[in-house]
């Protein structure tokens, strides 16, 4: 009876020690990204560069969703930039593209230019036999 306690105890032990070291290895943490892609909304002139606020236009792979920061990398408002954020600085800065606008997508209208050249005449059967 006491050797049975023994085993089960040693046994229970033996799985406590074993799930609590697979728990401390799984523990990781999660660190946000200080990318952003977005459109910069503002520019204020300062010494040596200027400070550009940008509203994130993708925010997959954990970007940042807004973001405030100084270069000394020209642009203008309504650009879309990809940048990275270190402190209040912008250590990467990089204009993708120039004047963009968020606008939704018109839709696709195709005109379609028919004469009475362009259609074909089919003719319908008179008589049609079939024979097996």
């Amino acid at each position: 009876m006491l050797l049975m306690l023994l085993r089960s105890l040693s046994l229970f032990i033996l799985l406590f020690l074993v799930a609590g070291c697979t728990a401390a290895k799984n523990h990781t943490e999660i660190v946000k990204n200080s990318y952003i892609k977005g459109i910069v909304t503002s520019i204020s002139k300062v010494n040596s560069g200027y400070v550009y606020t940008i509203e994130s236009t993708d925010t997959s792979n954990g970007k940042l969703t807004s973001a405030q920061g100084f270069s000394s990398k020209p642009c203008n408002v309504g650009d879309l930039v990809y940048a990275r954020l270190n402190g209040a600085k912008f250590d990467y800065f990089a204009v993708l593209v120039t004047g963009f606008e968020r606008v939704q997508e018109p839709a696709i209208i195709k005109k379609h230019h028919r004469t009475k050249q362009n259609l074909t005449v089919d003719s319908i059967p008179v008589v049609e036999s079939i024979e097996f």
